[in-house]
């Protein structure tokens, strides 16, 4: 009898939201993640000649691009039509996908994590607005949470599905197929452009006096119009808001940056670096999957709380780790929960804001948070050009006083006054 159940099972758990277009949103997650290549990343650009400072300083100047744009990219986000913008975003990812499979010097590289940024800038914030807006369209509005759990949960499954690949060709091809295993991210990330075009357009709501408003738009300045006067009335709910994104951060690119080269340091395996990061995003999948179910058992604040110990305790047990075995089993304790802390304050975010402010919140709330991790990314990479296990140290400390800091501050709580 209850093998009769398990399909049944496995549709509600792969697809809870059937082939709506959230489901539909999702598959072009899946596609635009498939980095075929990221697990032998550093170790491609090392063969290049780059060292790990420059390594983290590409991921550094992704981040200081994704800056320049992220409020920018969120105000356009909410004055044009968000699939217009997603769209941009993954014509601009294609672009750097293809610089980057070109490549042969630092400035090349330098080049494509530039535009990169940009595309991050322009889906930041925008991704989760639109998702708003689609679930709103189908009176689905109370299924946000479960709804970045599952894009959570996709993306995972990408990410799972890009290193098991990658490793296999690695594995029959060598060192040779890194530049094929970049090619097949650039396919996939051509798909999920497709996939973009092809959903449907939202413009959330449509308020009864916009004939009037626009009349009387002339008359407005610029501040107002873009939402920022209304925003300031907010400050210190943007800024307590700014403060838990920031320091919740666990740093999760110096993670996949430091592991590569500590798990040959401990004599693993170079070609199961692959399956060993796969494994860790399952891990981060499943978990992403089941975070509206710990919400609504315990509190968002305790449930934060108990992800930045979980972390802390995982990466000290990491740097202690004395051989590649153990090194594997505390790299997949840390990546389990590294995604945690985002949906449970995107969530509270977007409760807290009016919809029409979604995109440009978020877009402040990750200019904050991005510039953070610029920061933690440098001062870390330095450390790990000493000892990597010191490294390691150091993010676990960052994360236990996050969790210190999380026990001190309330998280705001509240209902958006324009969501019905």
């Amino acid at each position: 009898m209850g093998g009769t159940h398990s399909p049944g099972f496995f549709r509600s758990f792969l697809l809870p939201f059937g082939t709506s277009p959230i489901a539909r949103l999702g598959l072009v997650l899946l596609l635009g993640n498939l980095y075929f290549y990221l697990p032998f990343y550093a170790l491609y650009l090392q063969s290049l000649g780059l060292d790990l400072v420059q390594i983290s300083e590409l991921s550094i100047l992704l981040l200081i691009s994704t800056l320049l744009f992220e409020i920018p990219g969120g105000m356009l986000a909410d004055h044009i039509a968000k699939k217009k913008i997603l769209v941009a975003g993954f014509i601009l990812q294609l672009l750097g996908e293809v610089l980057f499979l070109h490549g042969t010097m630092f400035f090349h590289f330098v080049l494509a994590s530039l535009i990169g940024g940009i595309h991050w800038a322009l889906h930041s914030g925008c991704l989760e607005a639109y998702l708003y807006e689609l679930l709103h369209g189908l009176k689905q509005q109370e299924r946000y949470n479960e709804a970045l759990g599952y894009f959570g949960f996709a993306k995972s499954i990408s990410n799972f599905i890009a290193f098991l690949s990658g490793t296999l060709i690695v594995g029959l091809l060598g060192a040779s197929s890194f530049s094929f295993l970049i090619l097949l991210t650039v396919c996939s990330v051509a798909l999920a452009l497709g996939g973009m075009i092809t959903l449907p357009e939202q413009r959330g709501h449509p308020s009864r006096s916009s004939d009037q408003q626009l009349r009387a738009g002339s008359k407005r300045s610029l501040l107002e119009r873009l939402g920022l006067i209304e925003l300031s009335g907010y400050s210190k709910t943007l800024l307590l808001l700014t403060l838990l994104f920031c320091v919740t951060q666990p740093l999760a690119d110096s993670l996949l940056i430091f592991i590569q080269p500590f798990f040959e340091q401990r004599n693993g395996p170079v070609a199961l670096l692959g399956t060993l990061i796969a494994a860790g995003m399952v891990c981060e999948a499943i978990v992403l999957k089941q975070v509206h179910v710990f919400q609504k058992k315990f509190k968002s604040a305790v449930v934060l709380k108990a992800t930045c110990l979980f972390l802390g305790l995982g990466y000290i047990l990491l740097a202690w780790s004395p051989n590649a075995f153990t090194a594997a089993v505390f790299f997949l304790w840390i990546r389990s929960a590294v995604g945690v802390q985002q949906v449970l304050l995107t969530e509270k975010t977007l409760r807290l804001f009016s919809q029409e402010r979604h995109a440009t919140v978020l877009s402040m709330l990750n200019l904050g948070s991005r510039l953070y991790v610029a920061g933690g990314m440098w001062g870390i990479a330095l450390v790990a050009e000493h000892s990597l296990s010191l490294a390691f140290v150091c993010l676990a400390i960052l994360m236990l006083a996050a969790s210190i800091t999380v026990t001190l501050i309330k998280i705001p709580d509240g209902e958006s006054t324009s969501q019905s």
